[in-house]
């Protein structure tokens, strides 16, 4: 059973913000550490700060000649069964790192070039050069040195749901960055459901099966054999073969051979990157550079007869039918937060309800974290006038159109640390003119930016062909913008 049919929720994965996980069978999706190498919000750099911190514990411990800490160290990373990520048979179980296991791997550890040269920095290092470590154990050593942020972020999107969690229970082994330690004596409120320990994981940071495997299959592929074969002919080596034709005769040398001569393997890529560490460094710029994994693509590998134009059109008739007034207000909210995540993501993640600003006087109905690369987003980041870090939304479920009253109660959460930049969420415009004069006047005023957007603008969006809806996303917004700063 899904999640979110456990939880009684109207929603599916692209309506939400996290993994829609199988409490019955673990999804074969691993938390990926390289996707939180430029990290582009909180959530991203507290996990990197925790695993570097453990790495360089670990290291330490190791070049200190202090196997009794490096042991303990290892010790901490037990079997996460929490986020039901991972390919286990039957019921899920995080592999973890045994005893004996452990002391393989800190064998590899110290024995390993990469280890000696100064190479290795983070998990992403090991898991390409270390023998023992693999996608599955990065995935759940991950799991456990970021658990405390994944009890926060679980926390948060309970919230989100509207679903309280029931009581404290002890939080497990939990990383105390800084102390370089493990600590075991907090607890914290974590969803039980079905009898199981649940922890979400945003569905921005996971891979498929594949991922670092790929990622060492494409370093050797394009890096390590195009470095090899240029080698070769520049001195003229062994592995140069002379082909004659008609018209020419070339130098050339095969893949094949350098298979053979250089088989991959992580000793080998060790060596060779130590050797050459200017090639590696090339790789991780690539590697670096994280994709996550495409909604459609978490949502077909468990439905095969997924539609994504009848969802979207499901989503417009779901919309239609939630009548307009405060007793719908909420469920209102609920499905826009939802439709706003499936259109504006990757750019707009991290969906808050009803967050407190100013020592709880006062309540903003939604927030999002913005964490675009590019577009209009980036831009309301990048620009100083409203350096957009969030994107305040306020969503009013009536017809009548959006007045003073309700713009200023949004510039009255703009601030520094958020920006100074909101979107208005409304059923209809009756008066475009008179909306967009209001809006222009707030601008004017240097009080911030604010758009309005209606059911028939979602419509659109949501209209727009897959392939096409980041354009319209754009379109769209800086039409509006245009109109404001005219």
């Amino acid at each position: 059973m899904l999640l979110s049919q456990a939880l009684g929720l109207n929603s599916s994965q692209p309506l939400l913000d996290f993994v829609d996980i199988d409490l019955d069978l673990d999804f074969p999706l691993y938390i990926d550490p390289a996707s939180f190498l430029t990290p582009r919000d909180e959530f991203a750099q507290r996990c990197q700060q925790d695993l570097r911190d453990f790495f360089d514990a670990v290291l330490k411990s190791i070049a200190d000649g202090d196997s009794s800490k490096t042991d303990e160290l290892l010790a901490g990373l037990k079997e996460p069964n929490e986020t039901h990520l991972g390919q286990s048979q039957g019921e899920p179980r995080g592999r973890g790192i045994g005893k004996i296991q452990a002391r393989k791997i800190l064998a590899n550890f110290k024995t390993s070039p990469a280890a000696k040269s100064g190479l290795l920095n983070d998990l992403t290092d090991a898991s390409l050069f270390i023998p023992g470590i693999g996608t599955d154990k990065v995935s759940d050593i991950t799991t456990n040195i970021i658990r405390r942020h994944l009890i926060e972020y679980t926390q948060q999107q309970f919230e989100l749901l509207g679903i309280p969690i029931d009581g404290e229970i002890p939080a497990g082994l939990l990383w105390d960055t800084g102390n370089g330690r493990w600590i075991n004596d907090e607890l914290a409120r974590i969803p039980i459901i079905s009898g199981k320990r649940v922890l979400l994981v945003p569905k921005r940071y996971v891979r498929w099966k594949g991922g670092l495997q790929q990622a060492a299959s494409h370093y050797y592929n394009r890096f390590v054999t195009n470095f090899i074969r240029d080698e070769e002919l520049r001195t003229n080596g062994s592995l140069v073969k002379v082909v004659k034709t008609k018209k020419t005769t070339k130098r050339v040398v095969y893949k094949k051979d350098i298979n053979e001569k250089f088989p991959s393997s992580k000793p080998f890529l060790a060596r060779f990157s130590t050797t050459h560490p200017d090639e590696y460094r090339k790789f991780r710029k690539v590697l670096d550079r994280h994709a996550p994994v495409a909604v459609r693509a978490l949502v077909e590998v468990r439905d095969r007869s997924f539609n994504e134009i009848a969802f979207d059109n499901g989503l417009i008739a779901t919309l239609a039918q939630i009548p307009s007034g405060r007793r719908n207000a909420t469920s209102y909210h609920h499905l826009i937060t939802g439709i706003l995540t499936h259109i504006f993501d990757p750019d707009l993640i991290s969906p808050a309800l009803e967050y407190e600003i100013d020592f709880g006087r006062k309540r903003i109905d939604l927030t999002f974290l913005n964490t675009a690369e590019a577009g209009f987003f980036k831009d309301r980041k990048d620009d100083p006038y409203t350096l957009s870090r969030e994107v305040i939304v306020e969503c009013k479920n009536y017809t009548d159109d959006i007045g003073n009253p309700e713009i200023d109660q949004l510039c009255g959460r703009f601030d520094p640390r958020r920006g100074r930049f909101g979107l208005i969420l409304c059923r209809a415009i009756e008066d475009p003119e008179l909306v967009v004069r209001r809006c222009r006047d707030v601008f004017q005023a240097q009080r911030g930016l604010v758009l309005v957007l209606s059911d028939p603008d979602l419509e659109g969006l949501l209209r727009a062909p897959s392939l096409n809806r980041e354009e319209a996303v754009q379109n769209l917004l800086r039409s509006k913008l245009r109109l404001i700063c005219s």
